[in-house]
């Protein structure tokens, strides 16, 4: 005869063993969420995320979680505890956010409730189950408006956020800084077993005078940009991976905001100098990086509330869906991700975040959606083909895609949702190629194209495709 006690302890055992969900009834994994204090609906649905982060780690290099745009007054506040579940239960450890914490409007109050919030509910969510938190700052990083209409509002110096973003754990122990820039909220973390180093980017490190709220600036400045090239990229070891992440994306397609593509061209440059062996002239400085010895994974970031990629000149640039119970996730996700629910509280959808592993041997990202929306691998390789050829696409395994798309990668028309001033629907084009249902491509002009298959289960797969 067991007790309670001993029933939820055999429960977790159970799950840690890595038997599938099919070997309990939906009841009991919603006991076994109830014993860890998550919410009855979540146990499913965190069972299952389980189970495939459990066969991921087995066989990936690397693994961590990616949150973004918490907006903490418009979230249902459950992700930090999902997030800590999931790290007590599988080998994915790490967790990067992407910023935004704050909501737009609100006053100090707000802004002071937020950091609080933030501190509690995630950061220490996540390191009392033994992970790591490592932040980026966004655009709302600590800055707001009053109201939408008044001309007041809040920002934090750059020291001040400085102190609540870098406030972590992982970040004091692991995290190489610019010891000349007090303010810094870039840096980079090295994990030599894995050989990967993650790049922490700040895509909002100067704050204008000339107003109270919404004060940070859009843009990168000569120190941190000379600090990223010098330090962070030029240092990657030989046959090291790595990932940068920041806020605010600064390629077409992944970007709904035109003015990024012209603020954040000297950044983009020097990560693509980096990712072809050249050379990037930024101001009056030149980097070569002609001797670099690693490899460019992704950009990784948030602020679009929705997920996008695309592929250009060598990187991969991936935009991820809020955390926060927006509904532009959805509008702005079509079509990469189908089928998006509403952020509907009191079910598993209420939240959205990703999971992330490399697969060096596959050369792959594979993300994991924990929320709403579907899993996806992107292949990181490029496929070449002349302007005028045919590429015929099949998937490992005798998988069949029911539907193949491909969108121009660097082309994208962006419309106003008449409904909500806030969204935007975006129409994507097949000038450089055009694919047929069985996979099979045809180069119509030079240029980058990105691949999608469409699986039978709504897990998608992505490729990328350089028309000579």
């Amino acid at each position: 005869m067991h007790d309670d006690g001993d029933r939820a302890v055999s429960r977790r055992g159970f799950l840690k063993a890595g038997l599938a969900g099919a070997a309990m009834a939906a009841a009991d994994w919603r006991l076994w969420a109830a014993d860890e204090g998550l919410p009855a609906y979540y146990g499913e649905h965190l069972a299952k995320v389980a189970a495939r982060l459990r066969g991921l780690s087995a066989r990936c290099e690397d693994g961590f979680f990616f949150i973004t745009d918490l907006h903490i007054p418009a979230n249902a506040c459950m992700s930090g505890r999902v997030l800590a579940k999931l790290v007590a239960e599988t080998d994915v450890k790490k967790v990067l956010c992407g910023g935004d914490m704050p909501e737009a409007f609100g006053g100090k109050a707000s802004v002071d409730r937020t950091v609080a919030a933030y501190r509690e509910k995630w950061v220490a969510a996540v390191e009392g189950a033994g992970g790591d938190f490592y932040p980026a700052k966004g655009n709302h990083d600590f800055t707001i408006r009053d109201n939408p209409k008044a001309k007041s509002g809040f920002t934090l110096s750059g020291k001040d956020a400085h102190d609540v973003l870098m406030d972590t754990a992982a970040v004091k122990r692991r995290a190489v800084t610019n010891p000349e820039d007090p303010e810094a909220c870039y840096y980079y973390v090295d994990f030599p077993k894995a050989r990967v180093r993650y790049i922490v980017a700040d895509t909002t490190d100067s704050i204008t005078s000339e107003r109270t709220y919404w004060a940070l600036q859009y843009g990168m400045g000569e120190r941190q940009l000379r600090w990223l090239a010098e330090k962070a990229l030029a240092t990657i070891p030989s046959g090291w991976a790595a990932l940068v992440m920041q806020h605010i994306p600064m390629a077409e397609i992944v970007s709904g905001e035109r003015d990024n593509f012209a603020i954040f061209a000297p950044w983009r440059k020097i990560l693509e100098a980096y990712q072809s062996r050249g050379r990037a002239t930024v101001g009056d400085r030149s980097y070569d990086f002609g001797k670099a010895g690693g490899v460019l994974l992704c950009d990784l970031t948030g602020h679009e509330h929705a997920e996008r990629q695309t592929f250009r000149r060598g990187l991969w640039h991936v935009t991820e869906p809020c955390d926060a119970a927006y509904s532009d996730y959805i509008v702005g996700s079509s079509p990469w991700c189908r089928d998006v629910p509403y952020k509907t509280r009191g079910t598993p959808f209420e939240q959205t975040f990703e999971a992330i592993h490399f697969d060096r041997r596959a050369n792959a990202l594979h993300f994991t959606r924990i929320g709403g929306g579907a899993d996806r691998t992107i292949h990181l390789g490029a496929r070449r083909i002349e302007a005028g050829g045919t590429l015929q696409f099949a998937l490992e395994g005798g998988r069949k895609a029911v539907e193949w798309g491909c969108f121009d990668a660097d082309r994208t028309k962006k419309e106003q949702n008449p409904k909500n001033k806030y969204q935007h629907f975006h129409r994507y084009f097949n000038d450089v190629a055009e694919i047929s249902n069985d996979g099979l491509l045809k180069a119509k002009k030079p240029g980058e194209t990105v691949v999608t298959a469409f699986l039978p289960d709504g897990t998608r797969e992505l490729f990328a495709v350089t028309v000579a």
